[in-house]
């Protein structure tokens, strides 16, 4: 007797199922079964209590993952590279200027060396980025569980669907540099550099199935340098930077990205350690399961009091690691001065 409710066509992948996201579903068939017990209420209250146990301990142990993993995250997010403040300090060198110097450099000028042919329309460039993607159905393979009822028992089926969408897939993703030489002096070898580019949009195709489109430096654009310059070649560095921007955006951008890795890890960090806080009070929070309403009001005011406590801690930990030799000091100096007073003590209680 066949017990599997999608044997037949739609398990052979006869029968197909469109989706209104244009997603086709072309097999289905399950792949494995699981009794997991009666389907009795009483049975099923006894297995959902189980699991929620489970998951309540388990996830103790990933809650001190968790912490631990939030001290990681504090110690990068104070860590971290930081370039704009450098960069902002480094005096902008003309050509001129540049040729008579080594090691790092700021350098600014006008590329005199020959242009390179974009893709399409030929332009003359400095640089292009071409890019191509097709729509294109894409065939993969999605697993779910669902749980049906069978002569009075509870099943867990592990169902494999394989389905057919429509994606977009890059089919061309190619960029180019023609040779760099500022004023004719400095030759900068950009395959290796950080690019923050303001790119011009010199081709675009945007059809049904198919976008694609070029954007490029043109000749006209003067290239601002940062790097090591060492016989007049400027081919690493750290760090490496090349821009049509002027200094002042090249500045603005380094800091604003700077900033945004700053809050996302600090935020990171408040999540890791508070949310990881929560998921360590499983014993507790499996209390509150058992309470209806006031157990749920219980749980959203732990939640807030560790996501509070997780603020203190991110706030707390960034000031040790950054002024940590400050802390040390004070830390020092208290040491010393409970020693002085021990010691001024001993002698006012010696006798005359």
């Amino acid at each position: 007797m066949d017990t599997n409710p999608l044997s037949g066509s739609q398990a052979k992948g006869e029968e197909q199922i469109i989706t209104s996201q244009g997603e086709r579903v072309i097999s289905e068939k399950v792949v494995s079964e699981r009794v997991l017990g009666s389907s009795s209420g009483l049975a099923r209250f006894g297995r959902n209590a189980k699991g929620q146990i489970s998951g309540r301990l388990s996830g103790i142990g990933l809650g001190l993952l968790m912490i631990i993993a939030s001290f990681a995250v504090v110690w990068y997010s104070e860590k971290f590279e930081k370039s704009a403040e450098s960069v902002a300090q480094m005096p902008l060198l003309s050509v001129e200027q540049a040729a008579t110097a080594s090691g790092m450099v700021k350098v600014q000028g006008a590329v005199t060396s020959e242009p390179i042919k974009s893709p399409k329309d030929a332009k003359d460039v400095l640089y292009y980025r071409h890019t191509r993607e097709e729509l294109e159905m894409v065939k993969s393979t999605e697993t779910e569980t669902k749980v049906v009822t069978r002569d009075g028992q509870d099943i867990e089926q592990t169902v494999e669907k394989e389905v057919e969408k429509p994606e977009w897939v890059s089919k061309l993703d190619d960029e180019k540099w023609a040779e760099i030489v500022l004023g004719g002096k400095i030759s900068v070898k950009p395959e290796a550099t950080k690019e923050m580019l303001d790119l011009i949009n010199i081709y675009s195709l945007q059809e049904e199935k198919v976008r694609e489109k070029i954007e490029a430096v043109l000749p006209t654009a003067q290239l601002l340098v940062v790097g090591d310059l060492n016989n007049n070649q400027i081919s690493s560095g750290n760090p490496f930077i090349i821009t049509n921007k002027s200094n002042e955006n090249l500045v603005a951008s380094l800091e604003s990205g700077e900033k945004s890795t700053w809050w996302i890890l600090k935020v990171a960090t408040l999540l890791l350690f508070g949310l990881g806080l929560y998921m360590m009070l499983g014993l507790l929070l499996l209390v509150l399961d058992i309470i209806p309403i006031l157990g749920n009001i219980g749980k959203t005011g732990i939640l807030i009091v560790c996501l509070a406590i997780g603020f203190v801690f991110t706030i707390i930990s960034s000031l040790i690691i950054a002024y940590w030799y400050l802390i040390l000091i004070i830390l020092v100096a208290l040491v010393g001065y409970l020693i002085y007073l021990k010691k001024k003590k001993v002698q006012t209680q010696k006798p005359a």
